[in-house]
């Protein structure tokens, strides 16, 4: 009996999002989502739970050795569960599980879902994470894409397709861009089309079986990591489908075994014909290399070949004060290790196309020269338009140059796409402080300061600056905000390193940029030291905000407070531009009865909205 419990599975409890079937939806989104339960399965015994449910309720009854919460994810018609009560059961380890692109606009509302459950350590199924959430890469692990052998593999299909073009081709794939029109132009083709993930006719693209036979019948099919070097499925699916993989030669796709005229074929737009006609015209070397990268896939990329999360649980067990544990690399092992040995693991220092231009922006606005940085960061949107680092930095550029609506715009989306988008509990904390800042710079004083404890959990050192300048600014300057307040909440955003003194010097000059040279003057004389504020300054006297409206909104949560009805209340600013009625009137009226209030939501929001000072 013993050896049986002994030799039994540990139960892993899967919070996964409700990927349900969608008659819209691409068929490949809910096999990625089976086979990665699939995957676990060969390690663990697993019970998926996609529904809302209780935390504590559903240890109680399963009693598992681990809890793994999907997050971050990019709905494409899936659902995000409400999962209550994660501060129970502390005794069982929990991982979060990103499962999205590594540039996600969700990554606020993946690092506010870790905070809000209690989860300190987390995989991502992208490679290149780490390098987009460097934050918290200590704790980040690799779970890699992967295929499924029963699915890809020889078919014996006669190969009758010299090439096929599959997958997107728009901004986000520049190497598609330019290497696919010059293949289908030079030689016969199977294309499928590009339809988006929304897209109604997403389901008729060939998924499963049937795509795993085409691409089985095909010579050679090219695909590409997209702008950020990234191994993706198609990486595997191809090979593993016996077919001859022609790509982009990255970093990340060296680190999965892949050699250049081995095993695959790297081009580019300088040398792909060249390469492919060499290829055609001596067959048994595409043979060769097609079996080779064969091969590879099913001798290390098949979902038996990803123990990292039994690895992570397996080790942790027994992890002893002063050991981390670390990874290999991004498809490797995980291992303990004495953190005195300042041993780290080890990520793909990747050439991401955005994360180049970010940089080169940074440097541009660092030296003053903002009309180029906003070039750079507006090159990163047309690789992906929801970037929200790029959006900040473009809110950043627009304070440098004293337009304070627009940066207060781009603030407003970025928080709308976590809060309510994605439905955090709370947004950025990075993005939170410049939202009350740009307010600030709008003249908006009393709407910052009546907002900056909307969430009471949120702390962060740059959220921390905002509410300094809004303390002083006020008069009310004391110790109260000169430290860290509370457990930093992480930020998708890195802000350059200043002191308190410089960063106040630098919010002076935009303050008198954006017109406000009675605020900017309170803050160039305020007296900082290294604790923060030291003696009071002097108390401005700000109009209220105009407009009954604001009035209104301002007036409504605030007696959902009095009435202690904050279960009810909305987790979004009590502002138009966020639909606070809008929220309020789903938490108060169930499903059945929300259409008479629909009429009423759509007459408040035609109302004009007020300017504030």
């Amino acid at each position: 009996m013993n050896s049986n419990v002994n030799d039994r599975k540990p139960r892993l409890v899967f919070f996964q999002w409700d990927h349900q079937p969608n008659a819209n939806a691409a068929g490949y989104l809910l096999l990625h989502m089976q086979q990665q339960v699939k995957c676990l399965s060969t390690h663990f015994d697993v019970v998926v739970i996609n529904r809302d449910c209780d935390y504590a309720e559903i240890c109680d009854r399963y009693e598992p050795d681990l809890t793994l919460f999907e997050s971050g994810y990019r709905s494409h018609g899936s659902r995000r569960i409400k999962i209550t009560n994660t501060n129970t059961h502390i005794a069982v380890p929990k991982l979060g599980l990103h499962n999205a692109d590594a540039w996600c606009d969700r990554r606020a509302g993946f690092l506010s879902d870790m905070e809000q459950w209690g989860i300190e350590a987390y995989f991502a199924i992208a490679t290149m994470t780490p390098e987009y959430m460097p934050a918290v890469k200590e704790n980040l692990f690799v779970w890699p894409n992967f295929i499924d052998p029963d699915v890809y593999h020889d078919y014996g299909q006669q190969k009758v397709i010299p090439a096929m073009l599959t997958g997107q081709a728009y901004g986000l794939y520049p190497w598609r861009q330019t290497v696919f029109p010059m293949i289908r132009d030079r030689y016969p083709c199977l294309v499928s089309p590009q339809h988006a993930y929304e897209s109604k006719l997403a389901s008729q693209l060939l998924s499963g079986e049937a795509y795993a036979r085409a691409l089985n019948a095909s010579l050679v099919v090219p695909t590409c990591g997209t702008m950020g070097g990234e191994v993706v499925r198609k990486h595997f699916e191809i090979p593993g489908a016996k077919a001859c993989l022609v790509t982009e030669r990255t970093p990340a796709v060296e680190a999965a075994g892949f050699v250049d005229m081995e095993n695959c074929v790297f081009v580019d737009g300088h040398n792909v014909v060249e390469r492919l006609d060499y290829l055609f015209a001596h067959p048994d070397e595409i043979r060769h290399i097609t079996t080779a990268g064969y091969s590879l896939i099913h001798s290390r990329h098949t979902l038996s070949h990803r123990p990292q999360i039994y690895q992570w649980f397996m080790l942790s067990k027994g992890l002893q004060f002063g050991e981390k544990i670390i990874q290999s690399g991004p498809f490797g092992d995980l291992t303990k290790v004495q953190r005195i040995s300042r041993q780290e693991s080890v990520h793909i220092v990747g050439e991401a196309s955005d994360r180049a231009l970010l940089k080169q922006g940074d440097l541009l606005l660092e030296q003053g020269r903002v009309e180029e940085a906003k070039q750079c960061y507006a090159r990163c949107l047309d690789y992906v338009s929801y970037l929200p680092e790029a959006k900040f930095r473009l809110a950043i550029c627009a304070l440098q140059q004293g337009d304070a609506d627009r940066a207060y715009g781009l603030m407003v989306g970025l928080v709308k796409v976590t809060m309510t988008e994605y439905e955090a509990l709370n947004p950025d904390p990075v993005e939170w402080a410049y939202f009350l800042l740009a307010l600030i710079c709008r003249g908006q004083f009393e709407r910052a300061r009546r907002l900056q404890d909307f969430y009471p959990s949120l702390s962060h050192d740059e959220f921390r600056r905002a509410r300094l300048v809004i303390a002083l600014l006020g008069g009310s300057g004391d110790a109260a905000v000169s430290g860290r307040y509370g457990r930093d909440r992480k930020s998708i955003h890195q802000i350059p390193d200043r002191s308190d003194s410089e960063w106040l010097a630098w919010f002076s000059d935009i303050l008198e940029r954006c017109q406000q040279p009675d605020l900017a003057n309170v803050l160039r004389h305020a007296p900082v030291g290294r604790s923060g504020v030291g003696e009071k300054v002097t108390f401005l006297h700000f109009k209220r905000d105009a407009g009954w409206r604001l009035r209104l909104y301002s007036g409504v949560d605030g007696l959902m407070v009095g009435l202690h009805l904050n279960g009810l209340r909305p987790n979004v600013p009590p502002l138009p531009e966020f639909r606070y009625f809008s929220h309020l009137a789903r938490r108060l009226v169930p499903h059945s009865q929300r259409g008479p209030l629909r009429r009423i939501r759509t007459a408040l929001s035609r109302l004009p909205v007020g300017t504030g000072n």
